[in-house]
């Protein structure tokens, strides 16, 4: 049973990250991981093969903070929004402090012109914190092409 409360406490943590960047809420994005918790958002091929080059590096929540406020008010985009869409998640370690959890995902974006496309795939390795409201340790999001979508200054 603790197994079903864990995997359905690392859902909703999902869920309610994607919520966030999918509603224009992005400020909410670093509240999401512990005050030295890292995000990392890296090609399958350097991932496998075991290079540290990643497209985004954040190693503690001010760096995260940084990034969107260079988002909101640095960077010109066209309007967009986009839809996360998470499955096949399981629980892959668990301790007394952690969570450790993988799952697949998809993100679709479409322009304010009305074009939808896939907008990145791939998969993600998490580390969260078990207490009553889990964060994010580490969040590895690892993309499947190593072909750079434009406008990839957004956390996936």
């Amino acid at each position: 049973m603790e197994r079903d409360t864990l995997k359905a406490q690392a859902e909703e943590l999902l869920y309610r990250y994607a919520a966030a960047i999918d509603d224009g809420e992005l400020s909410q994005w670093p509240e999401f991981f512990v005050a030295e918790g890292v995000y990392k958002l890296i090609p399958r091929e350097n991932y496998q093969r075991g290079l540290p080059v990643c497209l985004i590096y954040c190693k503690n929540r001010a760096m995260m903070v940084d990034r969107v406020t260079a988002i909101l008010q640095a960077n010109q985009y066209s309007p967009h929004v986009y839809r996360h869409h998470y499955s096949n998640l399981r629980l892959t370690a668990v301790s007394p402090d952690e969570v450790t959890l993988v799952a697949n995902y998809v993100v679709h974006r479409t322009h304010e012109e009305g074009d939808t496309i896939v907008f990145s795939t791939g998969r993600i390795i998490a580390r969260m914190t078990r207490t009553a409201e889990p964060r994010f340790i580490e969040k590895v999001v690892i993309y499947d092409t190593c072909r750079i979508p434009d406008l990839l200054v957004f956390p996936i």
